[in-house]
């Protein structure tokens, strides 16, 4: 943060020349650290261009990749496409092409011929995928070699693909046709005698993704089998590219925060709280704030159609926030437990009747023993019986039904393809709200009709 600060004061008081100190201290950073400190120094793209080339050698290259896409874009589109050559091309392809999509497009036709022939065919490659698959997530520098060269040969091999490649941890086998036969670890190549083919160490059992697998998924499949990367293959087993452990993270995050904005009710967005305009801001809560509103007068309309119930007794007026804040709370944490099973792949809709019989259960045990407690806070403070019954009653039966509807709406989602965290948070409270409030006039009407 201080760096940050100096950076920025610097900028301004004397262009975008750095003292010497200043460059050597970002020099002896992290490239993440130096991405850090641009992003929050408050330069303009162009000074943060100049002070990267000032920085100078690969380091610059690896922090520029480490910038917000916000920030690469800015910097791609202010600065000329020449200039900004060496950091594109350095770029992971993934990201050169997540990249390269965000900008504008006269940017990005003034910079593609520039780009070296085997880039852009891998650009291209990469551009057709449909984004949120394993293919647009994929990067194609991934190390591979034939199976029947020998150790001796890989290894020789290996060095002149290292400095190229992402990641040399797995070694990739492959045929003519680029079809995956199998797979070796750096480890396992290394201990393994000199003239002994891979065909013979290799492992033939590859955990392998298509390339049409959603993102969400790849990430369960190299979670669930600890992996460094899993190699994304076609129809006919090809390899095409490899996902690591760090896509991976990305994904997660992505995937994390976009759950996260649903279930707090905002339109999800991918840029940063502050680089967001405040008009795009505004509608992203601005929507759903709209939908939960008329929701919620539903609750109003069936408090109204229930006045005559509220005369003779004034007193069930005082319990309904009890009631259904209550039966709220609790559809909102069983759908978000539903949710979080299915993102970890606990639960899915072929669980519907297994998920129904446990929160049936869950809802009836809920239910019976916070009635009783609201029965006898009522009773014992009012004495009135009837009160106290249709307060405990009518909390049983609403926490039962947030119960069930909490936890079986994100199955039914997910079944129709939808994104099951649109059940979780202010959405399922609201509809609960009404369900419970009509459930506890209901409840209110019949007791006084019995009890009377």
């Amino acid at each position: 943060m201080i760096l940050a600060l100096e950076i920025e004061r610097l900028a301004d008081c004397s262009g975008t020349q750095l003292p010497r100190t200043t460059i050597d201290a970002l020099k002896n950073l992290h490239p993440s650290d130096i991405a850090e400190a641009l992003e929050t120094s408050g330069c303009s793209p162009s000074q943060l261009v100049e002070i990267l080339f000032q920085i100078g050698n690969h380091k610059s290259c690896d922090a520029f990749a480490q910038l917000d896409i916000e920030t690469q874009q800015a910097c791609l589109e202010a600065t000329h496409a020449q200039t900004m050559l060496r950091f594109v091309e350095n770029m992971e392809p993934d990201d050169r092409v997540d990249l390269l999509k965000a900008v504008d497009e006269d940017v990005r036709e003034a910079i593609m011929p520039l780009i070296a022939q085997a880039e852009r065919n891998d650009i291209r490659r990469l551009w057709n995928y449909a984004e949120g698959t394993a293919g647009a997530a994929m990067t194609t520098e991934y190390a591979v070699l034939p199976q029947h060269v020998t150790v001796a040969e890989a290894l020789e091999q290996m060095r002149l693909q290292a400095p190229n490649k992402e990641t040399i941890y797995t070694i990739h086998i492959t045929d003519s046709q680029r079809r995956l036969l199998g797979i070796l670890s750096l480890r396992d190549l290394i201990m393994s005698k000199p003239r002994i083919t891979l065909d013979a160490i290799m492992q033939t059992r590859v955990i392998s993704v298509p390339h049409d697998m959603a993102e969400e998924d790849v990430a369960a499949v190299i979670a669930k089998y600890d992996l460094l990367a899993v190699p994304v293959v076609d129809g006919d087993n090809r390899l095409l590219g490899i996902i690591t452990v760090d896509d991976v993270i990305d994904i997660m995050e992505a995937e994390n925060t976009e759950d996260f904005q649903r279930i707090s009710a905002v339109v999800p967005f991918d840029e940063g709280y502050f680089k967001r305009p405040l008009p795009q801001l505004f509608w992203s809560r601005f929507l759903w704030l709209a939908v939960l509103l008329f929701t919620s007068l539903l609750s109003t309309t069936i408090m109204e159609m229930n006045s005559a119930v509220i005369h003779q007794m004034v007193a069930l007026a005082f319990f309904i926030p009890m009631v259904t804040g209550t039966c709220g709370n609790a559809g909102t944490q069983s759908a978000t437990m539903v949710v979080r099973a299915l993102a970890l792949g606990e639960v899915g809709p072929g669980d519907f009747l297994r998920v129904f019989r446990r929160e049936l259960f869950m809802g009836l045990a809920l239910g019976i023993t916070l009635g009783l407690m609201a029965y006898f806070r009522v009773y014992l403070q009012d004495q009135n019986m009837l009160l106290g019954w249709t307060v405990g009653v009518a909390l049983l039966a609403t926490l039962l039904t947030a119960n069930l509807t909490g936890a079986l709406m994100p199955l039914v989602l997910k079944k129709l393809r939808l994104d099951p965290a649109l059940t979780a948070g202010p959405f399922i409270a609201t509809v609960i709200d009404a369900v419970g409030i009509s459930l506890y006039f209901q409840i209110a009407i019949l007791l006084m009709t019995v009890m009377k």
